[in-house]
């Protein structure tokens, strides 16, 4: 590896206030003000305001609104429902798990900046400076952590999913608190062990075994690639496996002395498990060579580089640790049964953190092209985002008026006097943000992604200010709800064909009680039945022994019907 020289200047402090209104500005907007959207954002959300509703003796079976979940684990509806039991005349049940959410957001922002600071601290990862003109070790290791949580923030595929109340999100959080536990060990080993260890634990009850033994495996291999976790490889190990055997058994305790249906659903989450392992496929392949160049973006070529610049020195913690455990979870993602941006979430901070070491060699041309492509790819879309919201608003262009309305036909936005002068506020920020970086050509490592970053935030802005209304109208089963819950002021429903989002938004909008999946559906006085597809389309056929009561569909989807009828 040739050498590389960072000096004080190129370590220039990032201003916390800067980095902080960054993370709230990706953090907030999108939590609160709109409603569960389709389709797992709702179920995640369905599971925790289920829970929220039972006693804690019920809290080992997730389920939505009665019908249990195996497929979807126990710990992040766990957290979501303990504050809506804590606190639950203060706030409705959607507003508390959306701020637990952000808080999610948060820890995972936190975590994260400090995995990197502890590796990136290290001695002898910067070349022996003679002249005494390089960065010191602090001030090395911070604009390291500052850059790579700026890539973090930059990377595509993190933005809309981290926003969703699911266990995928959650699993992110845990993946990070892995590998600031196996950053901590280098320095305390027996401490990192049993915060990578709950990570791991946290894992199996969020994702699952596959991607928690996918953890445990690259952590257990780090003292084999690099010689520092080898200095500490007793005592770190021994506290991992020690810390881990504990946490399952309390909870194997746990489910020993709970009831019959804890049992059963249990073995239906391992039966779960098992039937996902479906074996290398070529979709899950094929999915990944088309989605990720995009889903990692800026990320994975700066990793990329990163290894490449690095290749003689992979046994530095920084190189070793996210190349291990990313490598180590993307086996499950590709042995998944079917193609999903979901899988490929917890692979995103490995990639971000590796690509933070290969920031400070990049030319100033490699530069200067993800800052072109940054100013180009936002600057279009803000002009494109603002544009068509005119259009929307004012009806001129017609044409652009029209397809803006396709978006959610039927729907008339109402101006918000507020949210126009944010993102009218966002927009200037951005304007300032480019003339601040084309001007001044600052030398600090972490310029290189800071418009990639800033431009990624004001795209999410401006969706979730101008564009929300819009947006939450075409994903909410609210107004859905209203209508059916109108019809049936009691008694519980027989539901058939409903998802798992519709049954979650139905229930806490609607307040409908559908039959449990152990009761006797045949003593229930309504039925409702969703019908998706071409179906749909077709005459209302008769039930046999019901009455029909009423029929109900999305103004945003008319492949989409709801018929209710009574006994």
């Amino acid at each position: 590896m040739r050498p590389f020289l960072v000096t004080d200047l190129q370590a220039g402090k990032l201003p916390r206030w800067a980095l902080l209104v960054l993370c709230a500005l990706y953090v907030i907007p999108g939590l609160l003000g709109r409603d569960p959207w389709r389709v797992e954002d709702a179920t995640g959300f369905g599971i925790a305001a289920s829970l929220a509703q039972l006693p804690l003796s019920s809290w080992l079976v997730p389920q939505v609104y009665g019908l249990p979940t195996p497929q979807s684990g126990w710990m992040p509806f766990w957290l979501w429902a303990a504050v809506g039991k804590l606190m639950p005349q203060a706030v409705g049940a959607a507003p508390l798990v959306r701020v637990m959410a952000g808080l999610q957001l948060a820890a995972l922002f936190f975590a994260f900046w400090q995995a990197v600071y502890w590796v990136a601290k290290r001695p002898g990862l910067q070349p022996i400076d003679p002249l005494g003109a390089s960065a010191t070790r602090i001030d090395f290791a911070r604009t390291i952590a500052d850059s790579s949580l700026l890539l973090l923030l930059a990377t595509l595929g993190l933005l809309a999913r981290m926003h969703e109340t699911t266990g995928h999100a959650t699993q992110v959080l845990w993946v990070v608190l892995a590998l600031f536990g196996a950053a901590m060990a280098l320095e305390s080993p027996r401490r990192g062990g049993v915060i990578a260890a709950l990570a791991i634990v946290l894992s199996v009850l969020t994702a699952g075994v596959a991607t928690a033994l996918a953890i445990g495996i690259a952590l257990i291999m780090l003292p084999v690639l690099s010689q520092p976790y080898r200095l500490v490889q007793k005592a770190w190990l021994l506290s991992l496996l020690i810390s881990i055997s504990l946490g399952l058994f309390g909870f194997g305790a746990l489910v020993s002395v709970s009831g019959a249906e804890s049992h059963a659903f249990v073995q239906s989450w391992w039966a779960s498990q098992l039937s996902a392992w479906n074996g290398l496929n070529p979709r899950p392949l094929s999915y990944a060579l088309r989605t990720l160049p995009w889903f990692l973006w800026p990320s994975w070529p700066i990793a990329l580089w990163a290894l490449i610049r690095w290749r003689t020195r992979l046994e530095e913690p920084i190189v070793a640790l996210p190349l291990l455990v990313g490598a180590a979870l993307s086996v499950p993602a590709l042995f998944s049964g079917q193609g999903s941006e979901n899988v490929w979430l917890v692979v995103i901070p490995c990639v971000a953190m590796l690509g933070a070491i290969g920031l400070p060699t990049l030319s100033r041309k490699v530069i200067s092209l993800i800052d072109w492509l940054a100013v180009v790819s936002f600057s279009l879309f803000g002009l494109i985002a603002w544009a068509y919201w005119i259009a929307l608003m004012s009806g001129t262009p017609p044409r652009m008026a029209f397809k803006a309305g396709q978006i959610a036909p039927g729907f008339v936005p109402e101006l918000s006097v507020i949210e126009l002068v944010l993102s009218i506020a966002a927009t200037l920020a951005w304007l300032w943000l480019v003339r601040w970086r084309v001007s001044r050509q600052p030398p600090m490592i972490w310029r290189a992604v800071a418009l990639a970053s800033g431009g990624l935030v004001l795209a999410w802005f401006l969706l979730m200010t101008l564009w929300l209304p819009v947006f939450n109208e075409r994903n909410t089963y609210r107004d859905v709800a209203v209508q059916l819950g109108s019809k049936v002021p009691q008694g519980c429903i027989e539901a058939r064909n409903l998802g798992l989002a519709e049954r979650a938004s139905l229930g806490y909008f609607g307040q409908l009680k559908f039959a449990e999946q152990a009761s006797d559906p045949s003593t229930c006085e309504w039925l409702l039945i969703q019908d998706y597809g071409p179906i749909a389309q077709l005459v209302r056929p008769d039930e046999t022994g019901w009455r029909w009561v009423l029929d109900v569909r999305r103004r945003s989807n008319s492949l989409e019907r709801f018929r209710l009828y009574k006994r």
